[in-house]
């Protein structure tokens, strides 16, 4: 039995390691090898996908969105997942939530997304006007609140469902189409197709993760040390958080990553509480009383945003991308929603799931976001000059460094970024290894060379991203990435509704 075990932990499913692989591996070699055609192919993906299917995705999250108020005042609202009481506090649960909110690339936008909107404004608005300001953090909490938190409700009911209910063990989306297309077909081509739909996505997500997080662990680097950021530079980081992570797989130290993780969290706390008391403490919380009042006024011209007549871009260069970027982690996310949350109801979860994750990203965009603008209205940063000549991770850093005891303040944002992209890479390669690996479970530890091998190729994509400068490429890969999801999250959905329906789901 032992011998059976051992070979089970090592294998690896062929039919969505290889695929995924093998394509990714393609997408690579092919932007390489000529980068401007690759920025040119990366161009017209992402104005045709924007602006001709645009739409789709709002109407997604609108969807989405009522279905989340179905499920907290429905038939299923009481119903709960698993027999037996939740396993974590409702603080612990909460505070895991937050947890999963606080990557070095949510940091990333958390700082530089308000001058964005600022500088290029929807609705015709004068950039840097008033008006453009007003709008700003108001995007944000619309972009980052309730209505996507409340998206990922069906998804993460139904992997609750399917874990505790239905007591199946899900590392793949094919596994919860059973219901709706039978075994025969979810364990043949149809599952192959999306499982590996889901990984590509996955992947290229990932990526551009890093691909955010990795210039501002280098320009800390620059700031604090003095040494030139460079993309060698980029790589060499990347390359020894890859390092870092192969040597805790191999020796197992499990303890030492969840170490880093706790860090990670009450660091996030810490350095937003001592960002609001030096910063602009009075603007930050006038300013986000303020944009709740401008975003119940606006929300719905904002979600319904596509600026058909105008073109000015907007809508599809933040709105579309944003929910595709939902789209993309919402397999991965709710799953872990799902594993927390076992024996809580399924309003429980759906409130809970929405306002403690409000909370935790307002909390980030506007403490972040407020400094920016309060920054730039008393001018003692030049964002348009500093990410014409330095880049964009570079006006972030120039957003630290001008608050009061700079030095104390970027060193505590270095570290930081340094143990949240740790655990980023960590995260991102058990689960693509537990999600390529054959009959694994939530017991069982994926194999150490598939682990290192996914970390290392994840590294491998951030960096050609990083290559390829700018933006517009990592936009572009969460915009691919979400496409065929939008179809398989549904599918996950319908499924979970036709078998809830068929079992009359009793707890």
């Amino acid at each position: 039995m032992k011998t059976e075990t051992s070979k089970r932990k090592i294998g690896i499913e062929p039919k969505v390691f290889f695929p995924s692989l093998i394509i990714v591996a393609l997408l690579c070699y092919l932007t390489v090898r000529d980068l401007d055609a690759a920025n040119t192919v990366i161009n017209a993906v992402f104005n045709y996908i924007t602006y001709q299917w645009g739409w789709a995705f709002e109407w997604y999250m609108v969807v989405m969105f009522a279905g989340w108020f179905w499920l907290v005042l429905g038939p299923f609202s009481h119903r709960r997942l698993g027999d037996e009481p939740p396993e974590f506090s409702t603080l612990s649960w909460i505070f895991m939530m937050f947890a999963s909110c606080t990557s070095a690339a949510v940091l990333f936008w958390g700082s530089i997304e308000i001058f964005y909107y600022v500088s290029s404004p929807p609705f015709d608005l004068v950039p840097f006007s008033k008006s453009a300001k007003e709008l700003g953090l108001a995007y944000s909490l619309f972009h980052w609140g309730p209505l996507p938190w409340a998206t990922y409700s069906f998804l993460a009911v139904a992997f609750g469902y399917f874990l505790f209910v239905r007591k199946i063990n899900v590392v793949r989306p094919s596994g919860t189409l059973v219901p709706l297309f039978g075994e025969k077909r979810c364990k043949g081509i149809l599952g192959t197709v999306v499982d590996n739909l889901y990984l590509v996505a996955l992947i290229l997500a990932m990526g551009t993760s890093l691909g955010l997080a990795t210039p501002l662990v280098t320009e800390c680097i620059n700031y604090l040390f003095g040494i030139p950021h460079t993309l060698e530079l980029d790589a060499l980081i990347i390359a020894c958080w890859v390092v870092f992570n192969a040597v805790c797989v191999a020796f197992g130290l499990q303890k030492g990553v969840k170490v880093a993780s706790d860090v990670r969290n009450y660091l996030s706390l810490l350095l937003l509480a001592w960002v609001l008391i030096i910063g602009a403490t009075s603007f930050t919380v006038n300013y986000f009383t303020d944009s709740v009042g401008v975003l119940l006024m606006n929300v719905g011209r904002m979600l319904f945003y596509t600026d058909a007549v105008g073109q000015s871009g907007f809508p599809q260069s933040w709105t579309v991308f944003y929910w595709a970027w939902w789209i993309v982690y919402g397999i991965q996310m709710c799953i872990f929603l799902a594993r927390i949350s076992k024996g809580r109801t399924v309003r429980q979860l759906c409130l809970g799931m929405v306002g403690g994750l409000t909370a935790s990203t307002w909390l980030l965009w506007t403490i972040l976001g407020s400094n920016t603008l309060s920054l730039m209205n008393k001018g003692l940063v030049d964002l348009p000059h500093t990410i014409e000549t330095r880049g964009v991770a570079r006006a972030i850093i120039e957003t630290w460094a001008a608050l009061p005891m700079s030095t104390v303040t970027m060193w505590a944002f270095f570290i930081l970024c340094f143990i949240a992209t740790v655990t980023l890479i960590n995260a991102c390669s058990y689960t693509l290894a537990m999600s390529t690996c054959r009959e694994v479970n939530h017991n069982e530890e994926p194999p150490v060379w598939v682990r290192v091998g996914w970390s290392v190729l994840v590294g491998i994509i951030g960096i050609i991203l990083l290559s390829l400068g700018g933006l517009k490429p990592i936009q572009t890969a969460i915009i691919a990435g979400g496409c065929p999801l939008f179809f398989v999250n549904i599918l996950i959905t319908v499924s979970f509704l036709k078998d809830a329906k068929a079992t009359h789901w009793k707890y």
